[in-house]
């Protein structure tokens, strides 16, 4: 850092844990498959025949056999493409795919992770549980900054917040483009408490005067969490005496030197 910007330096850093919550999150997706020819041409029959023929009287028109036809039936109503009804009805769903010319393939499920990380004010998912080992005897840097773990809340998520999540956290379990889509979820109880360890850098600006926050995971910089850090240290909600764990005196001794 000081390398490359000879006007920043080191001035203090530490290694803190802090603690995030993880619930086992189970989502339901649907995938389609192209429609094919008789598929479409039941589901076209319906959609533009006014009034829509019955079973028989499709098989009629096609000249094919009942048998197939009420097979078919069967097997897109199973789809939820068709509604179980009388004369031959496309449901709104089947409406969709039938636009994009699919059908949909029977829903699955997947388990993954939901991860609620307060330092950083968002939630995450994962594919694997965190398994952090983070030493004990680190100072908790949730509790030195007095955060609330109300302010998050995994219970409130719709399935738009999911989806949109899983987008951001670039997993490939919703994409509408290639008519891949989580149709559902369930966050399943309970909640774990997992640690994460982090280093905390107060790095000075000789030409700023002034102190600048950087968190890091591993090599990562986490922004939105030095932001908040450096937002809490700039109001005053912690002191650099606290930050750094070094006495005031100890501290104007530094920087009296870094402004030499």
């Amino acid at each position: 850092m000081e390398i490359k910007n000879p006007n920043l330096s080191v001035f203090a850093a530490r290694q803190f844990r802090y603690s995030l919550y993880q619930n086992s999150l189970e989502l339901t997706i649907k995938e389609s498959r192209p429609f094919n020819v008789l598929e479409e041409f039941i589901i076209r029959a319906a959609i533009e025949l006014k009034p829509a023929p019955t079973p028989d009287e499709l098989a009629a028109i096609l000249a094919l056999d009942p048998v197939f036809v009420h097979s078919t039936i069967s097997i897109l109503q199973s789809l939820q493409t068709l509604a179980f009804q009388t004369p031959i009805t496309v449901t709104q769903e089947g409406r969709l795919f039938y636009e994009k010319g699919t059908v949909p393939q029977p829903p699955y499920n997947v388990h993954i992770y939901a991860n609620t990380d307060i330092l950083e004010g968002k939630f995450t998912l994962t594919t694997e549980a965190f398994n952090h080992d983070v030493p004990r005897h680190l100072p908790d840097l949730s509790l030195l900054l007095n955060l609330e773990d109300g302010t998050l809340d995994v219970s409130v998520l719709t399935l738009t917040d999911i989806q949109e999540i899983i987008q951001s956290s670039h997993l490939s379990f919703h994409l509408p483009e290639t008519g891949k889509i989580v149709t559902g979820f369930r966050i399943l109880p309970p909640s774990q408490m997992i640690w994460k360890l982090v280093s905390l850098f107060v790095v000075f600006d000789v030409t700023e005067h002034k102190f600048h926050i950087q968190i890091r995971s591993g090599k990562r910089i986490l922004p939105a969490a030095s932001t908040r850090v450096g937002y809490f240290l700039d109001e005053g909600r912690i002191s650099l005496s606290e930050l750094c764990d070094l006495p005031q005196e100890t501290i104007n001794f530094l920087l009296d030197d870094k402004n030499r």
